[in-house]
């Protein structure tokens, strides 16, 4: 039997896999798919995921992972979690992001930014501050794909960019279009997917993520795209026949503890840092899965009071959907106004507190 080829998907909480397990993130559910259409060959998935990592961050991961391994694939989403960094941000290199009309992109994360969110924050209020902006997003951001892809190329290993189910970049796009790099976009995938299914099948209780169905469709999709460029890659993969049987999600109570057990070990770890109120919103999503709902709501109100009443979507919009799917508006509303009691700013809670006022007329 040949060696085994090693694929390493890195990228943030959209490849750690939040919103189910990270037995059934997208990079393990490849795995899976991999050794079930290919008896052959063995494959090894590794998930370099990090929960809210930007693209730097991710460069680093990257470059720590090849001081001790080889692979022979690197597949990279990123994107969101940039905006942090870009405010000190220099970069006096000509911005290619003036190619694009605003509206043209596709990134949540960058039409977040230059519009609501800036505004908000009354950053960059006129056009000359948006064009500072975008000149620092696209020089990071090419910053660090160029990183990662002359580690890469240093290590042999072939580089492929993805866009997020719900959204693709056009800065992205360029730079793989620079370099022959493959960039496999799934928005059109899930936009004719929810099309003709309910979307909120795929969709995690913070509604920004998918669950263990939404990247079982994600790992199909690349799984397809990968066997269609097997010449690029260098290795090959069989036609994907075989399918992960949803049956098989937590159909073993074994492993179901092992899940819950390993992510209360990371909640234990992160207790009185930032990430602590993100595990316990992790731990609810797997609580959700598995039916025991109860404890799934216990998670989320832990994290929304552990955040301080953090406005992140991830953390507030679980506890608010959980009341609203059960009927229970008033409970929703009721925590609407304990966040926005607490964080007057916080837009999440706002939204939802104006559409349920709205709901109510």
């Amino acid at each position: 039997m040949p060696g085994t080829i090693r694929i390493v998907c890195v990228g943030d909480s959209h490849t750690f896999g939040v919103g189910t397990s990270m037995r059934h993130s997208y990079p393990a559910q490849l795995e899976k798919l991999l050794a079930l259409n290919n008896y052959e060959q063995k494959f090894s998935v590794f998930n370099l995921g990090i929960p809210g990592a930007s693209t730097k961050r991710q460069a680093q991961e990257l470059k720590l992972f090849f001081k001790e391994h080889g692979a022979e694939a690197v597949i990279l989403l990123t994107g969101r979690n940039n905006d942090s960094e870009l405010k000190g941000w220099m970069n006096n290199q000509p911005s290619r992001i003036s190619q694009y009309h605003a509206e043209d992109l596709r990134s949540y994360r960058f039409i977040k930014a230059i519009s609501g969110y800036f505004r908000k924050k009354n950053i960059y209020r006129d056009s000359q501050h948006n064009r500072v902006y975008e000149q620092r997003y696209s020089g990071y951001l090419n910053f660090y794909l160029e990183e990662i892809r002359e580690i890469c190329q240093d290590k042999g290993a072939k580089l492929i960019l993805l866009s997020y189910y719900n959204s693709s970049d056009n800065l992205i796009k360029d730079f793989s279009y620079k370099y022959n790099i493959p960039y496999l976009d799934f928005t059109p995938d899930f936009e004719s997917l929810f099309k003709t299914a309910d979307s909120s099948k795929y969709i995690s209780p913070d509604m920004s993520h998918l669950n263990r169905l939404g990247y079982k469709f994600f790992a199909e999709q690349l799984y397809g795209d990968l066997f269609l460029k097997q010449a690029y890659l260098g290795f090959q993969i069989n036609p994907l026949l075989e399918e992960i049987n949803p049956a098989d999600f937590y159909s073993n109570e074994n492993e179901v503890k092992q899940m819950i057990a390993l992510q209360e070990e990371r909640i234990g770890h992160s207790r009185g840092s930032f990430d602590y109120p993100f595990e316990l919103v992790h731990l609810g999503h797997i609580y959700m899965e598995i039916g025991r709902e109860e404890v799934a709501r216990d998670c989320y109100t832990k994290a929304l009071l552990a955040s301080g009443y953090l406005d992140n979507n991830t953390i507030v919009s679980p506890i608010i959907n959980w009341y609203l799917k059960k009927g229970r508006s008033k409970e929703a509303f009721e925590v609407c106004e304990e966040v926005l009691l607490h964080n007057p700013g916080n837009s999440i809670a706002g939204r939802y507190h104006d559409w349920l006022i709205n709901q109510a007329h």
